[in-house]
């Protein structure tokens, strides 16, 4: 893994610049408000008033009633016989109602509805709704016509007695849990009223079996619903305000919201983000300047002198004087830094940096994913993260990650804390969120679940009690799976009297997809040991693929394909010249384990909603996979190769004049330095002017004054040059995923929304100008792919990032380096077979899928069973690289593990006996 501890180049300073978007701002200020207010929830769907933007009055509400569903209610009453709501004029009605205000009563199973026909206004609000048409009403998103509307369907499914009827009961049941402001009264009794009525008709076990319709694709539960404070946050939040030495292990998925915690954490404390992988830090400060939080940075920082503030966080400065923009910091005056983001190297001098300003029990240092190199024997950061445990004084720390060791395996480190800070508490926090599913897939094309993996019950019952430790893996089960398994056990009265269904949901508020799991590893649990042989292979019969095979095409099944090279270009050795495949029969089987690995032809069509990432160590085996197996006609493959090693020659052209030019200027500086003082003067302000006239005219006057024309010259040369260069393109025939592509690859049942991608011609020109990149991957990128690792050129990565955060790629293949902390947005992901994983990386790795805020299509696409096999086996303590490494490097102390316990290492002898002992 490259953790390269080094400063921030000025790509990755500008990155941080760019605004988040609405919906994200919205989260990280309801982040920052729930430190003070962690019950906080936030609703921003409009009701009627909202919508019009008027303040609430019971009398305009009663208005609104009468003039918008009063009619449509009555109907649906008459027309159903809905005796359970009385409208009018019962005399008990009449004697509870207050002048000029409309009421709803609800009295058992009964709902009273009285509104007068004639509502008295305000002048003022008399005109504002005279404007009011039904027509500029009902076109809006509007909550009261979004319960009216699942209201009514309710009702009329469930008068011809279609089953339906108990979908949208489940559905308005929760949106009246939700915290609309100003929701009307009268739709909302009327709807509480009528589910109260058709509660007893409710069969739980119907929603339970169709629960993937019900709540995993029932979109209005998410659009619709209250966004509050993950569990964890409200934890952490409530812990933090203790006034003692405190060590939180910080516990939860990814993708909830743990990287953003430190914003809220902020509003009373200073922050130190220590973070392995940069990418991380720069992602929290884009989301901290979005919100105006103050940060500074210390990355690759030997002093607290290479400490560098953001200009929010700036006391001292000099501004231009035209401008008035800041033009200098004073770096050493951090006073106003509210959140300091660093690497492992610089946390020592950013430690002492903070708290030349602060007091150390006002700072909380906030380790996030310390288990990262704690895989491997030796990492060159071990020693690093070992001397900073020791030196840190900050009495306050939160290691946070989704894979942390629990707080029994990590008994030495907390041990140690609490010697070091007298008094300190400790805080386990652990979340196992669930809001979303996410597949496990096979490399045959099924889905991996719990109850496939064993014909011995004894080692599914091992596995229940795993998930049951680990609670992250329950994203990780496929609900529609679940459905189906707990409908067939009990069914056929397989499980035993504690977890059968009645049991274990007794109202619709117990049916949510965190409950239906948790109860599918209960009926795991209490099943029959002599009737686990049946269930088995009956469910392995009647298992289906979730990846079909797809028989549609003549699609390359096994290929020859080979990929040669040249060495005409002089900064790679990886060029390609050609490729040929050869087919087998076109109505073959699929050969086994390659179920949905022809991502570029007859599987493409299964990636759907989103972007793919492809987690390998081998890229260029990915690479040359990818192209091979996209069937591009050697004619065309040869035409966009002669157009790249021209580009190339163009590329070794530009390079050399570039240099050259270089070299004059500096040659020209140095002349203008010694001879012209007021000339010198003008080259130097030159530097930061960013008017293009008047650029111009100093540069002109420069070159004048030299009686230099070379300079110009080799301007207008490199501009011609770039003017040459040849755009290579595809016929959208080999995009994965265009229209023609589909229309040849694709089976005629396919989903409607496979995913493509819509690269600008623009950055197709910049990546082939670029001289440190593969040919290799400049051919992917016509196909739509990226890739992430170690570039030669930083400005080839900077580009896959801007295209992976605007989802423009169709894949992304990416080395270990992004298992952790890959905040992009990606719907689908495949782990390599050549990628050795432990279970806590693999757990990591599927982090990286569906962090999306909304629910769409997910899968996680395994290469190798053996990983499944890793994932859901229970490791003791002592074969966990991870917590062994914690434990000897979050010490103050030389603590070694010897195979059987560890030891306190004082001298050399001790350390030739425990090593003899291991």
């Amino acid at each position: 893994m490259d953790l390269t501890q080094r400063k921030l180049v000025k790509a990755e300073w500008e990155s941080i610049e760019l605004p988040v978007s609405k919906t994200e701002q919205d989260i990280l200020k309801l982040i920052t408000l729930g430190y003070h207010d962690v019950q906080i929830g936030v609703n921003n769907t409009n009701s009627l008033f909202t919508y019009l933007k008027i303040e609430y009055s019971p009398q305009i509400e009663e208005f609104l009633y009468a003039k918008f569903f009063a009619d449509k209610i009555q109907t649906l009453v008459g027309k159903y016989k809905l005796a359970f709501i009385i409208f009018s004029a019962d005399p008990a009605i009449k004697r509870a109602k207050r002048e000029d205000t409309g009421i709803s009563i609800s009295t058992d199973n009964i709902c009273y509805i009285s509104v007068s026909t004639i509502v008295r206004l305000k002048s003022g609000d008399q005109i504002r709704m005279s404007r009011l048409t039904e027509d500029n009403i009902m076109g809006n998103e509007l909550y009261e016509l979004e319960l009216f509307h699942n209201l009514e369907q309710m009702i009329a499914n469930k008068s011809v007695n279609n089953n339906k009827w108990m979908y949208y009961y489940y559905t308005l049941y929760h949106l009246l849990q939700n915290t609309v402001a100003h929701v009307n009264r009268f739709i909302t009794s009327i709807c509480k009223c009528v589910l109260t009525n058709f509660e007893d008709e409710l069969k739980l076990q119907h929603i339970l079996e169709h629960a993937v319709e019900y709540i995993e694709k029932n979109t209005n539960l998410l659009k619709y619903g209250d966004l509050t404070l993950y569990a964890h946050q409200k934890t952490i939040y409530t812990a933090v305000k203790s006034p003692n030495p405190k060590l939180i292990l910080y516990i939860a998925p990814t993708g909830t919201g743990k990287t953003l915690t430190p914003l809220g954490l902020s509003e009373q404390h200073k922050i130190i983000f220590v973070c392995a992988a940069r990418h991380v830090g720069l992602a929290l400060a884009r989301s901290a300047i979005s919100i105006n939080k103050k940060i500074a940075f210390a990355f690759g920082c030997s002093s607290a002198e290479d400490v560098r503030l953001h200009y929010f966080a700036a006391t001292d400065y000099t501004t231009n004087k035209r401008s008035g923009q800041i033009q200098k910091v004073d770096n050493s005056v951090g006073d106003k830094v509210e959140i300091m983001i660093c690497d492992i190297r610089s946390y020592i001098p950013a430690m002492y940096y903070m708290l030349a300003f602060n007091q150390a029990k006002k700072i909380i240092t906030y380790w996030d994913e310390p288990t990262i190199t704690m895989d491997y024997e030796s990492h060159d950061l071990h020693a690093i993260i070992k001397q900073n445990w020791k030196e840190n004084v900050i009495p306050n720390m939160v290691l946070s990650s989704a894979t942390l060791p629990k707080q029994h395996e990590l008994t030495h480190t907390i041990a140690d804390f609490q010697e070091k800070f007298s008094g300190s508490i400790i805080h386990n926090i652990v979340s196992h969120d669930c809001r979303k599913t996410i597949p496990l897939v096979d490399n045959n094309g099924f889905v991996v679940m719990p109850h496939y993996l064993s014909s011995d019950y004894r080692k599914i019952v091992e596995i229940a009690n795993h998930c049951e430790e680990n609670l992250t893996l329950l994203r990780y089960l496929d609900l529609q799976e679940i459905a189906q398994f707990v409908r067939f056990i009990n069914s056929s009265d397989m499980v035993q009297p504690p977890a059968k269904m009645e049991r274990n949901f007794t109202s619709v508020a117990d049916v949510t997809m965190m409950n239906v799991k948790m109860y599918y590893i209960k009926c795991l649990k209490n099943i029959n040991e002599e009737q686990w042989a049946y269930i088995y292979n009956y469910l392995q019969v009647n298992k289906t693929k979730f990846i079909k095979y797809n028989s549609k095409t003549d699609a390359i099944v096994k290929s020859l394909s080979e990929i040669t090279t040249s060495s005409t270009n002089t900064t790679t050795n990886n060029v390609l010249t050609r490729s040929k495949s050869v087919c087998i029969d076109k109505g073959a089987l699929e050969p086994p384990n390659t179920a949905g690995v022809y991502i570029t032809t007859k599987d493409s069509y299964t990636l759907t909603d989103g972007p793919t990432i492809f987690l390998a160590n081998d890229l260029q085996k990915i690479a040359k996979f990818c192209i091979q197996q996209s069937n591009i006609p050697a004619h065309i493959m040869k035409d966009i190769m002669d157009k790249i090693e021209y580009n190339n020659q163009i590329n070794k052209r530009i390079d050399e004049l570039e240099r050259n030019l270089e070299l004059e200027e500096a040659k020209i500086t140095a002349k203008l330095g010694g001879s012209n003082a007021d000339t010198s003067k003008e080259a130097k302000n030159l530097k930061g002017k960013k008017d293009g006239k008047k650029q111009s005219k100093i540069a002109n006057k420069i070159l004048d004054k030299t009686e230099d024309r070379s300079l110009l010259k080799m301007q207008e040369e490199i501009g011609t040059l770039k003017s040459l260069v040849k755009h290579a393109t595809l016929d959208d025939m080999f995009i994965p995923n265009k229209l023609p592509h589909l229309t040849k690859w694709a089976p005629s049942d396919h989903p409607n929304k496979p995913f493509t991608s819509s690269v600008d011609e623009d950055y197709i020109t910049d990546i082939m100008l670029l001289k440190d990149v593969d040919d290799i991957w400049k051919i992917l990128l016509l196909l739509g792919i990226g890739v992430f690792t170690k570039h030669k050129s930083g400005t080839y990565s900077e580009i896959m990032k801007k295209l992976a955060d605007s989802q423009k790629l169709y894949l992304i293949i990416a080395d270990s380096d992004y298992i952790y902390g890959t905040n992009y947005q990606f719907c689908h992901g495949y782990l390599s077979k050549d990628m050795t994983l432990t279970q806590e990386k693999i757990i990591q790795a599927l982090g990286r899928i569906g962090r999306n805020n909304i629910q769409q299509q997910y899968s996680a696409r395994f290469r190798d069973d053996i990983q499944i096999t890793t994932l859901f086996t229970s490791f003791a303590s002592e074969d966990k690289p991870e917590v062994i490494n914690m434990n000897q490097l979050f010490n103050c102390r030389n603590v070694k593990w010897n195979g059987r316990e560890y030891l306190e290492i004082l001298n050399e002898e001790d350390a030739e006996v425990a090593e003899a002992s291991a």
